[in-house]
């Protein structure tokens, strides 16, 4: 079983569009958590469709800032527990290989004065029934410094809290392939920033 999580930062455009297809046909996975789609709920629909996904949990963009996506092939059962701006939680069962847990596709508030929301919610979020549960997605967050290349250091205290909430919540980053960093920003060198604010977190309940 595949699941990928992507940070599109806007499917208006049918470049993005028909890049997400080319990584969708590379990759083949079974879930797509697609965060920022800056679309409404009915746009994002058809864009999923279009993909070849026929079902689908979808959260409105803000005007022309946020929006989730959510989405299933037909070979698993996806059951929605809660939703909002920056969540979607279910519980999934696989029928191919018996595989079930919850799973929860997150976005961390990018403005530090919502962080402590943010953080409250993944521990509510935490309460609910003992099963295996992976959290993926964009925290807008570091767990560490050397989770960061160029600029100013991360607030040391900020990090503390999303390292704090995980141990709350017992949850254990679940690793990576491919580069280090999810984020970055600056074509030139001196200007360029990189961070790791995309990852998969889990426990074993």
């Amino acid at each position: 079983m595949k699941i990928l999580s992507w940070n599109v930062r806007g499917l208006g455009q049918s470049q993005t569009i028909g890049c997400l297809r080319n990584v969708l046909r590379d990759v083949n996975p079974t879930i797509i958590f697609l965060i920022e789609t800056k679309l409404q709920c009915s746009r994002m629909e058809k864009v999923q469709k279009s993909c070849g996904y026929q079902f689908g949990i979808d959260f409105s963009s803000n005007g022309r800032s946020g929006g989730l996506s959510l989405a299933w092939k037909s070979n698993c059962k996806v059951t929605l527990c809660s939703f909002s701006a920056h969540h979607i939680n279910v519980l999934f069962d696989e029928d191919m290989d018996g595989f079930s847990c919850r799973l929860t596709s997150f976005y961390g508030a990018p403005e530090v004065e919502n962080m402590a929301a943010s953080w409250n919610s993944l521990r509510q979020l935490n309460d609910l029934p003992d099963t295996p549960w992976l959290v993926l997605g964009d925290f807008n967050e570091l767990l560490f410094v050397l989770e960061k290349y160029g600029s100013r250091l991360r607030n040391a205290q900020q990090m503390e809290n999303f390292r704090s909430t995980l141990v709350d919540c017992s949850l254990e980053d679940v690793g990576y392939r491919g580069s280090w960093f999810t984020w970055e920003w600056g074509r030139f060198q001196s200007k360029n920033i990189r961070e790791r604010l995309d990852r998969g977190v889990a426990n074993a309940s």
